[in-house]
């Protein structure tokens, strides 16, 4: 990289740095943008080259070890970890005016669960030694992080090999106690379901999918949970009863009953969270617990999704809880 594009990103990085930002947004012949307590705001600075960006996902794409001739008409995720910078996430897209780059400001070491506020009751789902959790919420809402934190729990619990799949591989949890091997879905394993089943060979205690998009993916993940090993997966969903429904909406209906009734036997929970901004500043986590108690896998396993947050409202003693101010909806 130029000198001068490497001083321009040294200085760009630092102040999102400095300010606490979570993202911050590169355009072509655009001045910057970053995310602040979830807020976007402009930094002053000049609006950046053509060139720089390509320098920029040159610098990247090496890092990464791939081999991306142009980024036009490309939708393509890289991580970078400078030493002035940090560890990054860059998304890089192509749109009408040209090259985009959205940057994910990763921490640079394993967060912690108590200081993200993670729920203890969360964090003992970890020790299981089986099992479905799911982590939910938005774009955003920090369901990676919290995913890196609970595996820091289940590592320092007792030594296991944890496995994870991601794409791409986000935290670095290689310093953590245990076997930890972290797989790049697209650099070395072809494709997430592909990743579940040589995992399954490879002898794990732990299973850790970065997410779960496709009706594929929901297929492969109650797979993996069904063979008997501890699973944790993140998944886009508004809150916990609507990422079952979600995954049970997947299945086709000569699938979708054995798929309620597997889910029924390996779910041990679901976290949905949200960030709060806070008038002084930073963002609060929020967020919700469903257990599978007897009444929620019942409920699973007869398909009647819609009871869920009723079963949460009304399970309180045993440690569900529902988004600040959502029972007074019911």
């Amino acid at each position: 990289m130029h000198a001068v594009t490497r001083c321009l990103f040294d200085d760009l990085f630092y102040e999102a740095r400095r300010l606490g930002a979570s993202d911050l947004h590169l355009a072509q012949d655009r001045i910057p943008a970053m995310r602040v307590d979830g807020m976007l705001r402009p930094i002053t600075a000049i609006p950046i080259s053509e060139r720089a960006l390509a320098e920029l996902f040159g610098e990247s794409a090496q890092w990464n070890a791939q081999t991306i001739p142009t980024i036009a008409n490309v939708d393509v995720t890289t991580v970078l970890a400078e030493p002035s910078w940090g560890r990054t996430r860059l998304h890089w897209t192509q749109s009408r005016t040209g090259r985009t780059c959205s940057v994910r400001l990763l921490p640079g070491t394993c967060p912690d669960a108590k200081v993200l506020g993670v729920s203890q009751r969360l964090c003992d789902l970890v020790h299981s030694s089986h099992g479905l959790l799911l982590i939910v919420g938005s774009t955003g809402s920090g369901k990676s992080t919290t995913l890196a934190a609970l595996l820091a729990v289940a590592a320092q619990a007792r030594y296991r090999k944890i496995i994870t799949l991601e794409e791409p591989v986000e935290f670095d949890l290689s310093h953590l106690p245990g076997s930890i091997e972290q797989r790049a879905i697209g650099k070395d394993v072809p494709s997430l379901n592909e990743g579940v089943f040589s995992a399954l060979r490879s002898d794990p205690d732990v299973i850790a999918i970065g997410e779960v998009r496709t009706a594929e993916d929901c297929n492969a993940l109650l797979r993996a949970a069904e063979t008997g090993h501890l699973v944790l997966a993140t998944m886009h969903a508004a809150d916990a009863a609507a990422s079952i429904d979600r995954m049970l909406r997947s299945f086709p209906g000569d699938e979708a009953g054995l798929a309620r009734t597997v889910l029924a036997d390996v779910l041990l929970g679901v976290s949905a969270q949200k960030l709060v901004a806070l008038p002084a500043g930073g963002r609060l986590l929020e967020s919700e617990l469903l257990l599978a108690t007897d009444a929620v896998r019942a409920i699973v396993r007869d398909g009647k999704c819609y009871q869920l947050r009723n079963a949460m409202t009304l399970g309180g003693s045993s440690g569900m809880k529902r988004f600040v101010g959502t029972q007074s909806h019911e």
